[in-house]
Formats: structure tokens, C-alpha cells, sequence
């Protein structure tokens, strides 16, 4: 609003023209939260109060001259009153009302404006507006009852019941004092502590109930009025709530309706329902009553990003929405101007993590879409155990197909009592061994098919976290056919190396008895070659009881003679053999164990035999090879280091298996079956130690394994 004038200045004779108090209605204000402007029938702006500088940032000289759409937001600006001969006529004597006043910066501030149209009065010619600043309160909503009498349809927000009773006690008893009538329609609870809080506030309900101004109704009884299908009827609805508030708007008083039935349906999942009701309600309001209507919704229903869009649906059907109590509770403009930018804070930072985390569910979905392909279409089977329960959570088809079994029968079933597993002591110790550890591997281990039959598998355990809980996934690889296999070569080995030491024992026999004839009559050329025959059937011998020791280890049949015996005495008779045997290497004994071991000196022995002749064969350029003893808690630690062509890291596991050559090119120059480690490991795993190497390629080899002291060893070799 601005101030006409039909002069272009104001002096002291003419404010003294005014009664005192129209002079104190426009006189120039000190007030810095108002602005006073006069302005001329032209809508030209003559005067400005020094104020606009602290509230609008402009210089008062800035503004005179100016015309009042300069000043004004073009919606507020009705240019019917302010341009045009007829101004003195179209202007009201006194107006008020809400305006926008354009900032230095181009935005625009609210004011409570009100205008005195002083053009008709001889010698003054202007109109005088007072402008009062309200841009905070704007920001605010209005939750004063007796004020929110012009809203159509509002919504309130809120947290706890106690609040809600409170907002709706205040609007309907306000509504009662001043002489409106009033509808309610809540849960019987809410009803019962509504009316508790009214009749605390003095209001006479009985009194207002035999007029028909209170009028009351359960939510559900007043639902099934109009309810069709899961959604309300309009003309049901129209017919049942209308003719309610048609009992109550008689005699034209204003009506307050309260009602829950939009929040009953939200809260029973049926949303469509109360968004269409919302709309009824906004088309009763039209046709053909006028009322206030307070809805209101627990802000727990609107938990959760599904229901962003839902939510606005619902604000934009209301003409007022008022947020909880968080919110409303603030006293201060201040106070909820921070409470409104902290919000705007933190819905800016829910945007971004919401987008974030799109992003990584879309990641997840096609990660856990590989992973299930992976596992559908695995040619391994693939159990999914919970580790605590025991329960068999998920299952791939290559499992069904190898134990006979179909999913829904696995499925739940306990794997340590499924039929798999029940008659085989060592499956189950399998089983056991994927509770307690990490991760658990056996190459050949026996099943029970639904059937009955035997089958081995590879068996895996994996234990790891997901989805809060411990889960045990076991892979199981079929390999019945090669354990068939290793079974008919064991047996051809076992045969062959029977048939083989017959003819070499009675070849060495033979050997000797003509070793001692070439003795007697003197024939050294023939006595070396039978040296050199005599060498190679000793090898021969050998690798006929070597393959022999990896028959019986296969079916359990090795025999063990278990003594007690010095351990120290038996490393240095060996170290003394091998030494006589070879003029190449230096065997350089270190350390002492003092010791005591109980188990098969000869086996051990053998140990020792194999060590060191590897580390002679594996080092041809060096010319020392260093044994090294240690005493340690309830075990000794013996060492076999050479300075050859080491081993490949990825080769220090596998060496000790069966049959097992490393396949690069330097090591094929050095012939052999791969077994002496396998049963060197063996031997020392059934005396209850370990064994293992640390090398490097080019930088020699350290064999080391321990052997448990007499008391422990005795113990171990008895299980």
C-alpha cells in the first residue's frame, strides 16, 4: 500500500491543517519496524520515513519520485485504485491488509499495511499508509484457534495422543465459546479423552449436545455409513456426514468438524481410501455447506521414503497444514526459523544419502543377481547352513541331483542328522570341524545318497556374516569317479610293487653271490659293474617299498613300531649314512634336543633320509647342507636346510601331496614319483607333528617338522 498526495511536499502548515490525531496517523515515525509514505493522486511517492533504510535497505531520497508499483509486488498492486483520473473516488477512506515491499536486493519482505485517504481535504491532497514489517510471522503458522476461522480444510501433524487432545480441546472449545457449532468424529478413545479434556475446560456438552452444537461420532461406525468396496461413496458420504453438519450449521452458525477417519483408513493401509476421502471432504465444503474442518494424522504413518509422495498428496488437499509438536512447540520465531533450517538441512542431506543409497541397493541387486546365477547354474553343489540352528537354508540343484534328494526335503532339515551324513563317523567329524572353523576342506569325503549308495565329494566350509547371523556355506565337488580311479591305481600299485620285490629280492641274492665269486678270483672290471648294478637295485628296492608304504598308508595297513627312543642319537647315525654316501654336499649338524620321542625310530628315520637326500638332489651348486635341532614346549623343532633352487610359493602346499611334481622346467631335470614328501608328511602327521617348507625360488629350501615329546606322543598315537 502506499500514501497519495495531491502535493509535491508537505509542510508544517499543512500537518497543522489535521486534527491531532489524523497529524499522529501519518506524521513521520522513529519506529524502525514501520515505514510511512505519502503519495500523490498521481501514485507518484512524495515522502518516505527514514525507517525503509533498516528494513528495506533503500534510501528514503531513493524512493520520492517514484511511482507506487515501484514499491509494490505486482499481485498487490491494483492499478484500478492507484492510476486513473477517478483515484480520489476509487480510493477507499481506510484501507488494511497484507503487501509485499520490494528489498534493495530484489526480494520481497510482507508488511500489515493501512491507508487513510486524506485526497479530499483541502490543503492535504494525500493518502497516509503505515507499513509494518510481519515477514517473520509469515514463516510461522497460525495457531491461534479464534484466527483459524477462515480455514477451509486444515491438517495437523502429531506425535503423541496428549498433544492432539490438546489442539483439538483448544479449536473446539473456542469454536464453542464464541458460538459455533461443532462435529466430532474419533476413535472411542479419543473421543473419551476429548471430552474429558473439554468438560475440564468448563464446556457444558450436555447443554451444547441438546442444541446441537456438540454432535459426536465413533470414527468406525460413522466408516461404515459409506464405505463401498474399501472406498467411500460420495453420495453416501454426502448423505452421512452431510446430515451431520446440516443438524449443526441451523440457525446459520459456523461450523468446527473434527474428524479421523481419513488417519482410521491411513492407519488400516487403505491410503487410496483416504486421499479420495480428502476430496470429498473439500467437495462437501463447496456443496453445500461452509465449515472448518481439523484433520489430523499420526507423523509415524508417514515413516519411510514410499510414502514421500502420498504425504504431499495429502498436504495439498488441506488449505493449512500445521507440523507437530517438534515444530509447534517453539515459542520463538527464532527458534522455529532454526528448527526450519535445520529440517531444510537435513531433508538436503536425506536427498543425497537417499540417492547414494539407490545407487548401492541397484550395486547390491545386481551383485546378489550374479551371485544367485553363479549359484543356480554351479556344477558344484551348494548348501547354505545357518551356523546356529543347524538348518539347511538353501540349496542348488547340482546338490539335489547328487544326493537324490529334492530341494523342498532338504530344505529345514538339520545337516548334521540328514540322512547324508548319519552313518559316516568321518562325514560327521566334517561336519563338526565347519562348525567350529573359518573355513574346513576334505578331498575326498563319503556321502549317503537318498538311495543308499556311497558317494565322495570334495567337501568346503566357509562360515562368514550375513544378514546379522553366522551362515555356513559348503560346496561339494563329486569326484566318486576319480576316488574310483585312485582306488583301482592304488590296488595296480600295490600288485605291482608285490609282484615287483619277488625278482628283485632274488636279483640282489643273485647279485651278491657273484659279487663274492668275482671277489675270489680277482676280476675288478666285472666287480665294478656289479657295483654299479648293485646301486641301481638298491634304488630300485627302495622305490618298490615306497610304493608299498603308499599302499598300506592308502588302506591303513602301514605298520607302526612305537618305542621310545633318543631322538639326538638317531639324527646323528643318519646324518653319518648319508654322509658316507655322498662326496658332493658337507652335512653340518647344529643344536640338541636331549630328547625323548615315542613312535617308529625306523619310520622317523626314513623322515630324515628323504629330507636330506632331497636337499643333496635339489642343490647341485651348493656344497653344504645344514640340519638343525630345537627343544621346545612338550615338542622338538627339526630343520633340513639346502641352498639350491628353492620352490615357488605357489607349490609349498601342494608338494606334500600324493604324486604331487612341481611342473616348471628347471625342476623336470630331477627325475622321481613325487611321493617321498607325501609319505615323509604322513609319517610325521601319525606321531602327532606337522611339517612344512619356507623357501623362495633361487634361494634354497628349509624343511622343518616337530615330533610331540614321549608323554604327549604317546597320547597322540593312541587316538
Amino acid at each position: 500500500m502506499a500514501i497519495i498526495s495531491n502535493d509535491d511536499h508537505i509542510g508544517p502548515e499543512q500537518e497543522n491543517a489535521f486534527p491531532l490525531d489524523e497529524q499522529q496517523s501519518f506524521a513521520p515515525s522513529e519506529n524502525n519496524m514501520e515505514i510511512v509514505v505519502l503519495v500523490d493522486a498521481k501514485g507518484i511517492i512524495t515522502y518516505v520515513s527514514p525507517s525503509i533504510s533498516s528494513l528495506l535497505v533503500c534510501a528514503s531520497e531513493a524512493i520520492v519520485g517514484c511511482h507506487a508499483r515501484d514499491l509494490l509486488h505486482p499481485d498487490d498492486f491494483e492499478p484500478a485504485l492507484w492510476e486513473g483520473s477517478s483515484i480520489e473516488q476509487a480510493v477507499p477512506e481506510s484501507q488494511e491488509g497484507e503487501y509485499r515491499l520490494r528489498h534493495k536486493d530484489g526480494s520481497w519482505h510482507w508488511f500489515e499495511g493501512k491507508s487513510t485517504n486524506l485526497l479530499a481535504v483541502p490543503g492535504v491532497g494525500a493518502i497516509v499508509c503505515t507499513f509494518r514489517t510481519i515477514s517473520q510471522q509469515k514463516l510461522a503458522p497460525r495457531l491461534h484457534w479464534s484466527e483459524i476461522y477462515t480455514s477451509k480444510h486444515f491438517v495437523q501433524f502429531y506425535e503423541n495422543d496428549a498433544f492432539l487432545i490438546d489442539s483439538v480441546s483448544s479449536f473446539l472449545g473456542t469454536g464453542l465459546e464464541t458460538g459455533d457449532a461443532c462435529v466430532v468424529i474419533a476413535s472411542q478413545e479419543h473421543l473419551l479423552m476429548l471430552e474429558e479434556q473439554l468438560r475440564a475446560n468448563g464446556v457444558d456438552l450436555l447443554h451444547a449436545g441438546a442444541q446441537d452444537k456438540y454432535i459426536a461420532c465413533e470414527v468406525n461406525t460413522a466408516l461404515a455409513l459409506f464405505m463401498v468396496d474399501g472406498l467411500p461413496g460420495p453420495e453416501r458420504f454426502s448423505k452421512a456426514i452431510g446430515g451431520m453438519i446440516a443438524r449443526a450449521v441451523q440457525r446459520g452458525r459456523h461450523v468446527r468438524v473434527f474428524g479421523e477417519m481419513v488417519a482410521q483408513l491411513w492407519v488400516e493401509g487403505k491410503q487410496d481410501a483416504a486421499v479420495r476421502l480428502e476430496e470429498l471432504w473439500n467437495n462437501l465444503y463447496h456443496n453445500p455447506y461452509t465449515f472448518s474442518l481439523f484433520c489430523a494424522y499420526p507423523m509415524h504413518c508417514f515413516a519411510g521414503e514410499i510414502y514421500q509422495e502420498q504425504f504431499s498428496r495429502i498436504c495439498q488437499q488441506h488449505s493449512h497444514v500445521i507440523p507437530d509438536e517438534s515444530y509447534t512447540s517453539l515459542a520463538q520465531i527464532d527458534e522455529r526459523l532454526r528448527a526450519i533450517s535445520l529440517l531444510q538441512q537435513k531433508a538436503s542431506s536425506l536427498a543425497a544419502e537417499i540417492v547414494e543409497r539407490k545407487e548401492a541397493e541397484s550395486q547390491l541387486k545386481i551383485s546378489e543377481d550374479r551371485y544367485r546365477r553363479l549359484f543356480e547354474t554351479s556344477k558344484d553343489g551348494l548348501l547354505i547352513v545357518d551356523a546356529d540352528t543347524h538348518l539347511i537354508t538353501d540349496v542348488n540343484s547340482s546338490v539335489t541331483e547328487l544326493l537324490g534328494y529334492t530341494r523342498e526335503q532338504l530344505l529345514g532339515d538339520d545337516l548334521g542328522h540328514s540322512g547324508m551324513f548319519q552313518s559316516q563317523e568321518i562325514s560327521q567329524a566334517a561336519w563338526l570341524e565347519a562348525l567350529e572353523q573359518p573355513s574346513s576342506r576334505y578331498d575326498a569325503l563319503p556321502l549317503q545318497t537318498r538311495d543308499g549308495q556311497i558317494r565322495y565329494v570334495e567337501f568346503v566350509s566357509n562360515r562368514y556374516r550375513a544378514n546379522g547371523h553366522e551362515v555356513i556355506q559348503c560346496s561339494l565337488r563329486d569326484v566318486s569317479e576319480r576316488k574310483e580311479l585312485d582306488k583301482r591305481k592304488d590296488e595296480f600299485i600295490s600288485m605291482a610293487s608285490h609282484e615287483l620285490k619277488t625278482p628283485v629280492t632274488s636279483l640282489k641274492g643273485f647279485l651278491n653271490l657273484v659279487q663274492r665269486r668275482s671277489i675270489k678270483q680277482g676280476d675288478e672290471k666285472v666287480l665294478h659293474y656289479l657295483a654299479r648294478m648293485d646301486i641301481q637295485i638298491n634304488k630300485l628296492t627302495a622305490l618298490i617299498n615306497d610304493l608299498l608304504d603308499l599302499s598300506r598308508m592308502q588302506t591303513g595297513k602301514l605298520i607302526y613300531r612305537e618305542e621310545a627312543f633318543l631322538m639326538d642319537e638317531l639324527v646323528r647315525e643318519i646324518v653319518a649314512n648319508i654322509q658316507e654316501t655322498t662326496q658332493t654336499h658337507r652335512l653340518v649338524l647344529e643344536g640338541q634336543t636331549l630328547a625323548t620321542v615315542f613312535g617308529d625310530r625306523e619310520r622317523i628315520g626314513q623322515v630324515l633320509i628323504n629330507l636330506l637326500n632331497n636337499a643333496i638332489k635339489y642343490s647341485p651348486q651348493a656344497d653344504t647342507v645344514l640340519m638343525r635341532m630345537a627343544n621346545g614346549r612338550q615338542k622338538i623343532l627339526v630343520s633340513v636346510q639346502d641352498f639350491g633352487i628353492g620352490i615357488a610359493k605357489d607349490h609349498h602346499l601342494r608338494i606334500f601331496e600324493r604324486f604331487y611334481q612341481v611342473t616348471e622346467p628347471v625342476e623336470k631335470t630331477y627325475p622321481g614319483l613325487g611321493i617321498g614328501l607325501y609319505i615323509s608328511s604322513e609319517i610325521v602327521r601319525r606321531h602327532g607333528g606337522l611339517m612344512w617348507v619356507e623357501s623362495r625360488k633361487g634361494e634354497g629350501a628349509t624343511f622343518h617338522f616337530t615330533l610331540p615329546l614321549t608323554d604327549e606322543g604317546k597320547r597322540l598315537a593312541s587316538l
